[in-house]
């Protein structure tokens, strides 16, 4: 039953990447295409609502401490992290026949499906295998320093771990959480990976269906 949601999962889900590039001392956080092919056009980056931003969260050492979203694209942040975590709200979305409009199910004529989406993403720079975030988040339990290493991922939900999210890597699913929140990945390019994860909730109100959390983790990896 496992193997069969991997692959109806909705590939939309993984259709574009979010990931912090880092450049000198500062992080830049990037939407788009981490992976060019000729297939997505050419276009890298694509330019995203720095207003979505709820929540960065920075770890140096022992400290935990939250940073001001800038409030002007691109978002960069100027602070050293051992590790960073930003937290968005992309808001409501509605499939129509008409097209997908971002608006909740409630304010739209012929609702088909209406989802919400709130998407995070991690980069680790110093690993301490702890959860820094909220919502769905992945845990790196062990250190990668190679190609062919296997990331040994938890995956946990408001710091509890979460079964059945299931886990991309290349944008192609490679499997689920099990009880323990725990699936493995086997890394197979180097440089900056990105390790997706997702998970469904049914929502409490008539402004959607559910609610799509989307993770990702970014960790540089040696040839």
């Amino acid at each position: 039953m496992k193997k069969s949601l991997i692959f109806f999962f909705p590939l939309i889900l993984f259709g574009h990447d979010i990931w912090i590039e880092k450049k000198g001392q500062e992080y830049r956080l990037e939407y788009g295409h981490l992976y060019l092919t000729p297939e997505h056009g050419g276009k890298k980056s694509i330019e995203y609502d720095p207003e979505k931003i709820e929540e960065i969260v920075c770890k140096s050492g022992e400290e935990v401490k939250e940073i001001e979203a800038p409030r002007t694209y691109p978002v960069v942040i100027d602070s050293r992290c051992d590790e960073i975590f930003v937290f968005m709200d992309n808001g409501y979305f509605t499939k129509t026949p008409y097209g997908t409009k971002n608006l909740p199910k409630n304010e739209v004529r012929m609702a088909l499906e209406s989802w919400k989406s709130i998407e995070s993403v991690k980069r680790i720079e110093k690993n301490s295998k702890e959860p820094i975030g909220k919502g769905l988040e992945i845990v790196l339990l062990n250190d990668v320093k190679k190609v062919g290493d296997k990331a040994r991922l938890l995956l946990l939900f408001d710091g509890r771990p979460v079964e059945g999210a299931v886990v991309a890597y290349g944008d192609n699913p490679r499997g689920m959480s099990g009880s323990d929140g725990r699936v493995n990945i086997k890394i197979r390019r180097e440089g900056l990976q990105n390790i997706k994860a997702t998970m469904r909730k049914g929502c409490d109100d008539d402004r959607c269906d559910e609610i799509v959390y989307t993770t990702t983790l970014n960790i540089e990896v040696d040839r």
